[in-house]
């Protein structure tokens, strides 16, 4: 009863609008079609002023259980359209534990213009537990949509979706062509400290490409605004064609292991602290990337005895230790020593077996934060017999300071991964040799037409806001670093990026708000000065080019980073058993959504790697489009069809076929495309 009344309270405060956006007309959503046998429900939302259907996504996810409470549909696809606008008045709760919520965006066929991401705007919603707005026990998927984190109130619950599991099983989150602004703590919070339900401990696979996290700050705290955090053993780690900006601990994983990690193709922008967190991994690909001013706030002392780096070293961008329990790992059960021993390890985790691969990256750090800031006379003391950037933390009791602010500018490697690479690379002597290659590190400005730090009044409020959170009391009270052009849009969650009358703006309008593409932001990350010595390709998130981003394929740019990788020296995948990433059995799924208009995403696993074929056919046995058709890695894969032949030219509505081949394994599944 409580439930049913509060629900009806946001309802009734849904009606009121906040500051010029908000459902004004709310039409209380009744869901039609909550019974439906299919694997897709088509969400209806709104306009920007009016607010249609507020509280549509929640309800209909809500609601579709059976009564006994388990899903309807474990699969479920929750369809939303382009161009409309959904606004959540209540908590997003699904038990789901063997299955799949996804959240996607597809057209209107009402309104086949509008193509801009559905935009997911907070109206204010009470956490669905202590912390998280929403809460899902299972795998998620998001695709084209556009979620604002911040409540139009500008407050915050501290996770955006509070992750479980349930009977031991894996999960996975993938997240593909997204928006995603604001961020609290996390938006995707796969531990849950507290132990309210679990976080996902069973080996995660977390797959996030061709995305955008913009406005990612916490004002409080350097540690915060994050995309993720699992500290949990992570099987996949997967981020391709990402941006983040502005970010703090961005991918945050602690004391775990990584079993496969391939991070490539992404630009990281100012992130305040660290990119990503655990140093301990089996794989490891860091390819074509772009970091910009990594862990620009530095550390002193007490930072580096928390134990960030489990040797106390300073963090580095570029950042590798011994996968041993000494510091408290955890890993996968299939490296444990026996299995009842997950204290001491097997050999697959030895250091001459890792692969680890630094390539074709650019690090870059603006040299206005070392002139303007580290050494600002305005910032820095003279004490302990040098001039420094002074901390006042006392952490754990460490006295009241003043500590020696270090690791400014942020390091690439720390001695410790720098011995690593030097000891067990292709030609070290004993104990190497071994996988550990760096090649063609730039450290070249990437030159971007929108500057990082675009003046010295952004590098006073950086500063400001640094010391205040080193506890100097010369600067007490902080600054507004979130109210500057340290921030890519404006920090105002009633303010919508988009285009108006050919002028790419954020500002709110009555109208239709919102991108199609990234390359509709104001700001832009794109260069094309350095490319890629393994494709050729501009180094960082190929987002912000259209023509590159519609030319690229993730299969064979993997392809491409492995084979550069065993060319120069790589260990051999054979000196291994396959990763625990690597499911047991072919597998081909149904594609999502179904049916779809203009395009679908394909899914299937594969135990080994090979030749894989992927094939469209019409109702007549006619080839349409090949999908696929090379060497492929063991794990799992998903690819999309656009609707159009191998001519580029659309087809028509009707149902087709597809067909994977992968050596003795064929599979063939039926889809819809309605026009």
């Amino acid at each position: 009863m409580k439930s049913r009344m509060l629900l009806c309270l946001l309802f009734a405060f849904a009606m009121t609008g906040y500051a010029g956006i908000g459902p004004k007309n709310y039409v209380k959503y009744v869901p039609k079609n909550l019974d439906a046998a299919g694997d897709t429900i088509y969400i209806p939302g709104g306009t920007l002023a009016g607010g249609e259907n507020a509280g549509s996504l929640e309800t209909t996810i809500n609601q579709d259980t059976l009564t006994t409470g388990g899903r309807k549909n474990i699969n479920r696809v929750y369809a939303l359209y382009e161009g409309q606008y959904y606004y959540q008045l209540a908590p997003i709760y699904c038990y789901n534990p063997t299955g799949t919520l996804t959240i996607c965006g597809v057209p209107d066929p009402a309104a086949p213009t509008h193509t801009t991401k559905p935009i997911i705007l907070i109206s204010p919603v009470p956490p669905a537990t202590t912390e998280g707005t929403n809460t899902v026990y299972g795998s998620i998927v998001c695709n084209n949509i556009h979620y604002q984190a911040q409540m139009l109130t500008g407050s915050f619950n501290a996770e955006l979706f509070y992750c479980g599991t349930a009977n031991q099983h894996a999960q996975s989150l993938r997240i593909n062509n997204c928006l995603f602004e604001f961020s609290s703590i996390d938006l995707f919070d796969c531990t849950n400290e507290s132990g309210a339900i679990g976080g996902w401990p069973y080996g995660a696979k977390i797959f996030i490409t061709n995305s955008y996290f913009r406005n990612m700050f916490q004002g409080g705290q350097w540690w915060g605004s994050r995309v993720f955090q699992c500290k949990h053993p992570i099987d996949t780690l997967w981020i391709e064609n990402v941006t983040t900006a502005t970010a703090g601990l961005t991918f945050l994983q602690q004391n775990e292991l990584t079993d496969f990690e391939y991070v490539n193709h992404c630009t990281i922008l100012n992130n305040h602290k660290y990119w990503i967190l655990s140093p301990y991994h089996r794989h490891m690909f860091i390819t074509n990337n772009i970091f910009v001013n990594q862990n620009w706030v530095g550390e002193d002392t007490n930072v580096t005895n928390s134990g960030q780096d489990p040797d106390k070293y300073f963090m580095s961008t570029i950042n590798v230790d011994t996968n041993n329990a000494t510091n408290g790992l955890v890993t996968q059960k299939a490296y444990w020593l026996s299995p009842t021993d997950s204290t001491h390890f097997n050999g697959l985790l030895a250091l001459n077996h890792l692969q680890v691969y630094v390539s074709d990256n650019i690090n870059f750090y603006s040299p206005a934060l070392t002139t303007g800031y580290y050494n600002n006379s305005k910032y820095t003391l003279a004490f302990k017999g040098q001039t420094s950037l002074p901390s006042y933390l006392n952490w754990a009791g460490a006295g009241t300071g003043p500590w020696i602010i270090g690791n400014t500018p942020g390091q690439w490697k720390n001695s410790r991964t720098t011995a690593l690479f030097a000891a067990y690379g292709p030609t070290s002597p004993a104990p190497g040799p071994g996988g550990f290659i760096e090649k063609r590190t730039s450290t070249t400005d990437p030159g971007f037409t929108t500057p990082i730090i675009a003046s010295a009044n952004i590098i006073d409020s950086m500063a400001v806001w640094n010391q205040n959170l080193w506890s100097d009391t010369r600067f007490a009270g902080g600054s507004a670093l979130q109210n500057t052009h340290y921030i890519f849009g404006d920090y105002n969650p009633t303010t919508l990026p988009g285009i108006s009358g050919g002028v790419k703006t954020d500002a709110m309008t009555t109208g239709q708000a919102g991108i199609t593409k990234f390359t509709d932001l104001t700001e832009n990350f794109a260069q094309s000065t350095q490319l890629s010595g393994i494709d050729g390709l501009p180094i960082g998130a190929l987002i912000w080019d259209d023509t590159k981003l519609a030319a690229y394929n993730s299969a064979s740019d993997w392809a491409l980073v492995h084979a550069k990788y065993m060319a120069e020296g790589g260990v051999s995948d054979g000196i291994t058993t396959a990763p625990s990433t690597v499911p047991g059995s072919y597998k081909l799924d149904q594609n999502y959504p179904n049916p779809f208009n203009p395009s679908t995403m394909i899914k299937y696993s594969l135990p080994q790697s090979g030749i894989v074929k992927l094939v469209v056919y019409d109702v007549l046995g006619r080839e349409v489009r090949t999908l696929v058709n090379g060497a492929m890695p063991a794990g799992a894969q998903e690819t999309r069809w656009d609707g159009k032949n191998s001519n580029g030219q659309t087809v028509g509505s009707g149902i087709y076929f597809y067909k994977l081949t992968a050596g003795s394994f064929t599979a063939t599944k039926k889809m819809t495309l309605i026009k």
